[in-house]
């Protein structure tokens, strides 16, 4: 029996990316778990994973292209080979876009559909080459990237091992236990390297519970509590008035507010 052990990384809509290996049998998937030899993930999967062969296998998986032969929302189907679906599919593409340009025909997917890594692999060269409508595909993250580039000038972020060189580790309004597992390991790493593990966060979240000072602002305040941590930055000059003033936009109004946000508020 032939037993081969394929390595490679989940397919879901998640950042993350875990490492896999999935055993194979005689062509068959017979076991997945998690790749012990990744760097990062470490052999860890969460609860959707775990199971992905019942997905894999399951009766009812989708394996055919099928035609609806009924009203919609009948369930009736039929159905068809790969080519006659891709030749129907490729003849409906070419009347839209000869009666109404390409831009009539809209791709409607997200990243929970295709999963993060292959989302766009191939797909964004097919839009693109047809010259199709184009969607942002995401209704979550699109305000936040735009905050952070107008903030930060670009969405980027350290690796997770990067933080075992932290002194000072402040976390706000997040609770990596629950959302970012594969961080927890390098931060306990860090805090028992003498790293400060700072908390803020109204709840008293498995993240608070562990780090070494959490501070609960009333919900609805933590505004006033930003200005305050900066009013003292400036007020003992631990800030850079020329940099500040290059590169960011509103550095004189801000200053001038800040004079209303002593910490004895």
């Amino acid at each position: 029996m032939e037993r081969l052990l394929v390595r490679g990384a989940c397919p879901h809509d998640c950042p993350d990316t875990c490492g896999l290996v999935t055993e194979v049998q005689d062509g068959e998937a017979v076991s997945i778990r998690g790749d012990p030899a990744n760097p990062v993930t470490g052999g860890w999967l969460c609860a959707k994973v775990r199971p992905y062969l019942h997905h894999v296998y399951h009766p009812d998986r989708l394996l055919y292209p099928l035609r609806r032969v009924g009203p919609k929302g009948s369930g009736q189907w039929q159905r068809i080979g790969w080519e006659e679906a891709i030749a129907e599919i490729a003849a409906r593409w070419k009347a839209i876009i000869a009666e109404s340009g390409p831009e009539a025909i809209l791709p409607y997917f997200y990243s929970g559909t295709l999963g993060l890594v292959q989302m766009t692999v191939s797909s964004a060269r097919l839009w693109n080459r047809l010259g199709t409508s184009r969607m942002e595909r995401t209704i979550c993250c699109a305000a936040a990237f735009m905050a952070i580039r107008a903030t930060l000038g670009q969405c980027w972020s350290p690796p997770y091992s990067d933080v075992v060189h932290s002194k000072l580790v402040l976390i706000w309004g997040h609770n990596p236990v629950s959302t970012a597992p594969h961080f927890m390991p390098f931060l306990r790493q860090a805090q028992h390297a003498g790293c400060h593990v700072v908390v803020i966060d109204p709840h008293r979240t498995p993240t608070a519970a562990g780090a070494d000072w959490h501070l609960a602002p009333r919900p609805g305040t933590d505004g006033a509590l930003a200005m305050g941590l900066a009013h003292v930055l400036v007020a003992e000059g631990m800030h850079e008035p020329t940099w500040l003033e290059e590169h960011t936009v509103g550095w004189p109004l801000l200053r001038e507010r800040l004079a209303d946000y002593p910490p004895q508020r």
